[in-house]
């Protein structure tokens, strides 16, 4: 019994090692349970470091360079890359592909080179282009190297950090800097910034101007050089104890300048903190106060009797000082400033109160969007184009009239670039003056000008014409005796009629230069004309002068009127040789050209032209005369041997025929006139050109004559004549009158006789009426002056010019009934 118990006992109770093997089991799970603790624990850390790295944009990265570049990459540099995770051993090329192209050989070769140096450390800041988006970011890199034994590059263990926000920072700060040194520049007195061991880290242009010394000079410069001996222990030793307090202070003392002058300088300094409260220095600015001062020791010498000179002087002061700023405050010039964006910086008064605005409401915006320019049409586009010019470093004038609140204004505007102290431009000054009163002084000036030449015009018409009615006088006086011989008789109608042949010529060229008179224009070869003009200026001109003609395109055509051509080249012809004393060699070129160059104040125009000139080789124009040859009655030669007419018809009939004549001259070796003309195609055949200025001069009678005439006179003599030629005449007193008369009986009238120049409606009206309801009824106009006929002359109706000869009348009337039966009634 005792041996079973026992053996249950034993049975019961574990066995030394079951015991053993179970503490092993329980230190197992302890220890496993540890070691999932502490993996757990890893995990949380690793978690919160990457999310620490992703909050501070830092990628872990490892480069094994044992064989090659073998990249691994953390997912937080994958993420501050824009890479996928596919991407965490991307190649050395991918690296290098992802650089931005302005930083990516400095930055190769900066990792090139360190890898074959010795040290461990390796830093380095460029910009990369983020496949995922494109963004750019700046990125710095902070690793360490390890080497060999012998020094080669095994690895290399680092972060990429992105530091784009502070590189942005950075640059703000950079362009406040240069902002801030762009207006300590533009100061009339010195300005400089000091450290705390009292070196300078800036001096402005003033300063440096001051010294006389170069920029790096200057700010290393000890002043206590070119202080008065008198001045230095007193300086010195309130310099310190303003420096010890902390606290702003002012200096006086005299210092020598460049020029070796001594000048008073009253120095305020202002201690300097950063950002933690930590004095790091002064700011001073210096004031010239010679004249002050030397105005403070003469009235210190001075007894005290001489209170009221003082008073004075001081009165003298500020009343300076108050001009000045007067004179500041109210200027007239319109200056700002911008930046290279274009965005306002300044602004002065009188810009602002241009546009009634304050300085909170232009300042930061692009110059080109300001009221001065956005509310005129165009304008905008104009400024910002010459702001694009001025960053090429080019300055820009322009002329512009503006719609402001205070009015339409006309300006000179300009804008020119701003330069720093190494020639970079930093931004653009635009300025302009207000010219609008310029211009009404100058239009009122123009105006002057144009009553002066109709005063020249008047005065010489009245001589001329009062020449000829002493002419017309005289004869009809003679011609009332009744003893007078037939052939003396004779001789005095055919002076009356001379006369009044002159008198015609001198109101068409009066009607030329005014570019009133009413043209025939026809097709027809300016070379060919030119030569057969050659031939009539040659008797005129004397054996004595060459006449050259060359026709250097054969086939130049144009429309104009046959006959104010060849006038205008008979008259450039006839001055060329006045102009050449009878001796000479005269040129008539005719060429073909593309456009007319800028003439007085016409712009430059396109298309294609016939250019006619005329060269001489006489005594050329006076400089000063160039302007005025064109005026009517502007003559240089003596009383009797000209009008003054000539070149004003050449140029009335050049711009009449849409065209223009140009002149250059060389004192004292001859002038060349060339008249432009519009080029015209050429006719199909010599004969359809001919066709073109052909017209019949056939007469005939006992045709029906329809005159419009509202003055009695003129119509009871106009009646009379025509009845005389043989015509059947009827007259109406207005235009109403004569279409009712056509409106009884269409067919009762062959021909319609009527002045251009009536009350209602005028001649040119009243015939396209006719045309219109009557079509084949022919209708002759006349007229000595009309803009309205000189506008419409090429609509086909017949003409006669005031004063016409009986023969030239019954001519023109026979032409147009003539051509009656070939149209449709």
């Amino acid at each position: 019994m005792r041996s079973r118990i026992t053996t249950a006992n034993a049975l019961n109770d574990p066995l030394p090692e079951t015991i053993a093997a179970e503490k092993l089991r329980q230190h197992l799970e302890d220890v496993a349970r540890e070691r999932d603790n502490a993996y757990r624990a890893l995990q949380e850390r690793e978690a919160e470091l990457a999310r620490i790295q992703r909050i501070g944009k830092v990628g872990g990265l490892e480069v094994d360079f044992r064989e090659g570049f073998k990249n691994r990459r953390s997912p937080e540099y994958l993420m501050l890359h824009g890479l996928p995770p596919e991407a965490a051993d991307e190649s050395h090329e991918d690296w290098i592909n992802r650089i931005h192209p302005g930083d990516r050989d400095a930055t190769v070769k900066h990792f090139i080179e360190a890898l074959s140096g010795t040290s461990e450390d390796y830093t380095a800041e460029y910009r990369i282009i983020r496949p995922s988006d494109g963004e750019t970011r700046w990125i710095r890199v902070v690793a360490k190297i390890e080497r060999d034994g012998g020094g080669r590059a095994l690895r290399l263990v680092g972060a990429h950090i992105d530091v784009t926000d502070q590189m942005l920072v950075r640059e703000t700060l950079r362009e406040s800097e240069e902002r801030f040194r762009l207006i300590a520049d533009s100061a009339p007195v010195p300005i400089w910034v000091t450290k705390l061991d009292r070196t300078r880290s800036f001096a402005n242009q003033a300063y440096v101007d001051f010294v006389g010394l170069p920029y790096d000079q200057a700010i290393a410069f000890d002043w206590r050089k070119v202080l008065h001996p008198d001045d230095l222990p007193h300086v010195l030793q309130q310099s310190v104890q303003g420096e010890a307090s902390l606290k702003p202070f002012v200096l006086e003392a005299r210092y020598k300048n460049a020029a070796g002058e001594w000048r008073w300088l009253r120095s305020e300094s202002q201690p300097r903190w950063d950002p933690t409260g930590r004095h790091i220095g002064f700011i001073g600015v210096a004031h010239d106060i010679t004249v002050a001062k030397q105005a403070e020791i003469e009235l210190r010498q001075l007894n005290e009797t001489l209170e009221e000179r003082i008073a004075e002087r001081t009165a003298e002061l500020e009343s300076n000082e108050a001009r000045l700023r007067a004179i500041l405050e109210t200027s007239n010039q319109y200056q700002g400033l911008v930046n290279l964006r274009g965005e306002l910086l300044y602004a002065n008064t009188t810009v602002l109160d241009a546009i009634k605005a304050s300085p909170a409401d232009v300042i930061g915006k692009p110059l080109w969007q300001t009221p001065w320019f956005s509310t005129t049409d165009g304008m905008s586009a104009r400024v910002r184009e010459a702001f694009d010019t001025v960053l090429k470093g080019e300055a820009v004038r322009l002329e512009m009239r503006l719609r402001l609140p205070i009015g339409e204004r006309d300006f000179e505007f300009g804008m020119r670039p701003v330069l720093d102290r190494h020639g970079n431009i930093t931004g653009a000054v635009p300025e302009a003056v207000d010219i609008t009163e310029r211009r009404r002084g100058e239009e009122a000036l123009r105006q002057s000008q144009k009553m002066e030449a109709i005063g020249q015009l008047t005065g010489g018409v009245a001589h001329d014409f009062n020449n000829l009615l002493t002419i017309i006088r005289s004869a009809t006086d003679f011609l009332r005796r009744r003893e007078l011989p037939e052939e003396r008789r004779r001789r005095y109608v055919d002076a009356i009629s001379d006369t009044v042949e002159r008198a015609s010529k001198l109101t068409a060229q009066l009607l030329a230069f005014a570019r009133r008179q009413p043209l025939k224009p026809q097709i027809f070869n300016v070379g060919s004309q030119v030569e057969g003009v050659a031939q009539l200026v040659r008797p005129l001109v004397g054996g004595r002068i060459e006449i050259a003609v060359e026709v250097h395109d054969g086939d130049c055509f144009t429309v104009a009127d046959i006959a104010q051509f060849e006038t205008a080249l008979i008259n450039l012809a006839i001055n060329a040789r006045d102009a050449m004393d009878g001796e000479g060699r005269l040129t008539i070129a005719v060429r073909k050209v593309q456009g007319i160059p800028d003439l007085r104040t016409q712009p430059a125009r396109g298309g294609d032209y016939v250019a006619i000139s005329v060269a001489d080789t006489g005594s050329g124009i006076a400089p000063e005369n160039i302007e005025a040859i064109f005026e009517p009655f502007f003559t240089t030669k003596e009383v009797g041997k000209g009008t003054g007419l000539g070149l004003s018809q050449a140029f009335g009939f050049a711009k009449q025929s849409e065209g223009d004549i140009a002149v250059t001259s060389t004192h004292g070796e001859g002038a060349t006139f060339t008249i432009y003309l519009p080029r015209a195609h050429s006719p199909a055949t010599d004969q359809e050109a001919a066709a073109l200025t052909y017209e019949a001069a056939a007469t005939g009678r006992g045709y029906r004559v329809l005159v419009v005439e509202d003055d009695d006179e003129v119509g009871r003599f106009s009646t009379e004549l025509l009845e005389d030629l043989g015509y059947v005449v009827r007259r109406a007193a207005n235009a109403n009158a004569a279409l009712a008369i056509l409106g009884e009986n269409e067919f009762a009238v062959d021909l319609v006789f009527y002045d251009v120049i009536m009350p209602g409606m005028n001649g040119v009206e009243l015939a396209g009426i006719i045309r219109e309801r009557y079509p084949g009824l022919p209708v002759v106009l006349t007229s000595g002056y009309s803009n309205v006929l000189a506008e419409n002359a090429d609509r086909g109706f017949e003409l006669i010019q005031k004063p016409y000869s009986v023969e030239a009348l019954s001519r023109i009337l026979r032409k147009a009934i003539t051509a009656k039966p070939s149209m449709a009634r």
